[in-house]
């Protein structure tokens, strides 16, 4: 638990840097003073001058900030972030999100030259991948359609009905022909092959699912040195678009229906996720980091102060309108948004103690 403790603060500490450090270095690019480079919320516990910045580390290791000369009232001057043009502060505001989506592409590009077994559905549709990972069935239950079938854990499917498809669409596959004769070919474990028909249940019991069994890729999924940055190219964008999609999801079940999905998970859920990564392998460690990374891009570019979103949007209206949003409307906003934040943060973390019984795993 310890060590899974330090590699969550490493991580942490990682996407922090990596993310500030857009800030920091767009802020420099275009002329405006960083007076301050902090990991963490203060109390400070550690700081050093190094020219005209203070680079600290503080108590709290919940994020991280870099504070630009000219974003508090007073502060005016040739190297005021206010006084730059609105190109140049919507570049600083957006540079932090895009160097956390710049390391989800590095590491991706490093996993798609090594080689990685996928921990997430749908990689090996990249169409730069040069070896596609198969679907296995990773637990059988008993009783099941599955196991009156023969089947059991670790054998492989190479098609249903003639049809070669992965482990997400195998499951769609199955949940659409429910009640229906499937005819499945699958390699046992030993090596041989066999073709079975089962007819998946309309009604399962409670966690099996149709046909009683929990599917996984497997194998390497890789391409050329040449190929990879493409392929790490394309599935950025495709996790950027999951992402935004999840996070849209995850707001309208919250507005409209006032639930937290299942899918959803805060620091708790993270921490305990990095565990099992950790365990698994430094891959499948990578893979985890890589979609946090890109995740925190995209949600800090939401459309809410204080996120570097909404300050893009504030930026968005003084372009439209030709005027700046009063103190007094940017604090409103801000203190709305910044509650907005809070409550997502509750929610999410009461949801990952319930979930991961933290309660009982303390006493």
């Amino acid at each position: 638990m310890v060590v899974t403790f330090l590699v969550f603060l490493a991580i942490l500490l990682v996407l922090v840097l990596v993310h500030e450090l857009g800030h920091f270095l767009a802020a420099k690019r275009v002329g405006v003073r960083v007076d301050e480079f902090a990991f963490g919320f203060k109390p400070r516990i550690w700081g050093k001058q190094v020219g005209e910045t203070m680079y600290a580390i503080n108590a709290v290791p919940l994020g991280g900030y870099v504070k630009l000369y000219g974003e508090e009232a007073g502060e005016e001057g040739d190297r005021a972030l206010g006084n730059k043009t609105i190109g140049q502060r919507a570049l600083v505001m957006v540079a932090g999100a895009f160097m956390n989506v710049l390391l989800g592409w590095i590491i991706l590009t490093v996993l798609f030259i090594v080689g990685f077994q996928p921990i997430y559905p749908g990689v090996e549709k990249d169409p730069f991948v040069n070896t596609q990972p198969v679907t296995a069935l990773d637990s059988v239950a008993t009783g099941s359609p599955a196991a009156a079938a023969g089947l059991v854990a670790g054998d492989t499917v190479l098609s249903i009905d003639g049809q070669n498809i992965d482990s997400t669409d195998t499951a769609l596959y199955i949940s659409n022909h429910k009640g229906q004769n499937v005819s499945i070919s699958i390699k046992h474990t030993d090596g041989t092959q066999a073709v079975v028909s089962v007819v998946p249940r309309v009604n399962p019991p409670a966690g099996e699912g149709s046909l009683g069994v929990s599917l996984a890729s497997v194998g390497d999924v890789k391409t050329s040195v040449w190929k990879a940055p493409l392929a790490a190219i394309y599935e950025s964008g495709r996790i950027v678009g999951l992402s935004v999609a999840g996070f849209g999801t995850f707001v309208g079940n919250l507005v409209v229906h006032q639930q937290v999905s299942n899918d959803v998970t805060g620091l708790i859920g993270i921490g305990a996720l990095t565990g099992t990564a950790r365990r698994l392998g430094f891959a499948y460690l990578m893979q985890l980091v890589m979609v946090i990374t890109i995740g925190l891009g995209v949600i800090n570019l939401m459309p809410i102060l204080p996120l570097d979103g909404g300050h893009i949007a504030a930026l968005a209206y003084e372009k439209i309108k030709g005027q700046k949003l009063s103190d007094k409307q940017l604090g409103w906003l801000s203190t709305a948004g910044l509650a907005f934040v809070l409550l997502l943060f509750v929610l999410v973390t009461y949801k990952d103690i319930i979930r991961f019984d933290v309660i009982g795993r303390l006493f």
